[in-house]
């Protein structure tokens, strides 16, 4: 029988677990028919672990299983709890022989020395028979995390020690204090989170009011498609819904943009489908399982689709681009009518301004105001619109040149209608 570890070698399981207990709802051990129980109890003590201080256990009626949760208050605000999952990968005894020693022949900024020299040293002054090629191996790994720097020299390639966080700590007085600034966001996140931990500081000057702190478990997927995006490259997605976790499929394309939700934090990559041209995708990254890099996009095809995309973001309202075809297609003007007191109730129409997207307001008689926007997708724009229920006078969807309601549009006026009259049913109006 294998025994337990806290430490992982792979985080992506446990990242799906991380997400169901946390994001997708509390769940207990009945609900992951899938798993054996002692799956779900080891991921379980493995998650509690890492999260000492932010769990919540509560037993569920009957008293039978225990649903966990994050108990959210507001010092979380200064910090991210989920920072902690990135902290908790596994090593070897000998990476952490060979991460000590190393460090400790280069540590004088002057010395250089190659692997096989590396290797040699090891022999001789500790006692530690590395085989060079271990040691190449490891140092270019800390050449890639910044730790160390190389050169060639003749044909040798020498590493020497890169300057290390806490001397850019000294040199800089203002930058712990920037660091604490950012910590919960991009681009320092996890890395600030990081240095303040190993400096044993925390952040007690800032605060974020709104904060998406789950979101921070797709940030190596976020890494790989800005990486994509930098060095304009194709990429093949696994993608796999949250709904039918049977199912997955692959998605190949060129990533162009990151679009983020400033109301509930959700990111998503904007992708040039090489597969289906008809339109732009938005992937959901919590749903996107696996990020391959695959050959350099075609450069005039990059700037073609990169020009139709700065195009059709004036007409999407979230993260839609059906139906419309790159740079061309079918287009809906939303009429939404709303009443509202002009003199105690001015907030309503500064909401529609404010919120609209660029959409025309107009007081079209005493306390009622017509908001227009012509858009890809309509849907998108309704759970906002159902906002205003009770002050909605009319809805209307038209083709974008303002003719008259077709087939298509009447299904959707029906659907925002039927909608309310179901919502009006479950809380008996």
């Amino acid at each position: 029988m294998s025994e337990f570890q806290e430490l992982i070698k792979n985080i992506d399981k446990c990242r799906d677990y991380v997400r169901d207990f946390f994001v997708y709802g509390f769940k207990s051990r009945s609900d992951f028919p899938g798993k054996s129980a002692r799956t779900y109890d080891d991921e379980r003590r493995r998650i509690v672990s890492w999260l000492e201080g932010y769990i919540s256990e509560d037993l569920t009626q009957g008293g039978r299983s225990k649903n966990i949760s994050l108990q959210i208050d507001q010092k979380l605000l200064e910090t991210n709890p989920l920072f902690r999952v990135w902290q908790a990968a596994s090593f070897t005894d000998r990476d952490l022989i060979l991460h000590f020693y190393i460090l400790k022949i280069l540590e004088d900024k002057g010395e250089a020395y190659s692997a096989p020299q590396l290797s040699e040293i090891l022999i001789d002054r500790y006692g530690i028979n590395a085989d060079w090629q271990i040691v190449r191996r490891k140092c270019n790994e800390y050449v890639d995390e910044g730790l160390l720097t190389s050169y060639k020299e003749g044909k040798s390639l020498k590493y020497r020690r890169g300057i290390l966080y806490g001397e850019l700590m000294e040199e800089t007085e203002s930058l712990t204090d920037m660091i604490k600034c950012f910590a919960l966001d991009l681009p320092l996140g996890y890395v600030g989170h990081t240095i303040l931990s190993m400096q044993d500081d925390d952040n007690t000057f800032f605060g974020v009011k709104h904060s998406f702190p789950t979101f921070t478990l797709e940030d190596e997927i976020l890494l790989s498609l800005l990486e994509a995006i930098h060095d304009k490259r194709k990429v093949k997605l696994r993608i796999q819904s949250n709904r039918r976790m049977h199912e997955a499929f692959d998605v190949t394309g060129i990533p162009l943009q990151i679009f983020v939700s400033t109301r509930t934090g959700r990111r998503f990559v904007c992708l040039c489908n090489t597969d289906r041209r008809s339109s732009f995708d938005c992937m959901r990254l919590d749903q996107i399982k696996e990020v391959k890099l695959l050959e350099q996009a075609d450069e005039q095809e990059e700037k073609k689709q990169r020009a139709y995309l700065e195009k059709d973001k004036e007409y999407i309202w979230g993260v839609s681009f059906r139906p419309l075809v790159r740079g061309k297609g079918r287009l809906q003007k939303l009429i939404l009518t709303v009443s509202a007191d002009e003199h105690t109730e001015s907030f309503i129409v500064q909401r529609l301004i404010r919120e609209g997207e660029g959409g025309s307001v107009e007081k079209i008689a005493d306390n009622t105001f017509r908001y227009e926007k012509t858009v890809v997708d309509v849907i998108e724009m309704f759970p906002w619109i159902r906002t205003f229920t009770g002050r909605i006078v009319e809805l209307k969807i038209y083709g974008s040149n303002g003719n008259t309601l077709s087939e298509e549009n009447t299904v959707l006026e029906k659907m925002f209608y039927d909608d309310l009259e179901r919502s009006f049913d479950i809380y008996g109006i």
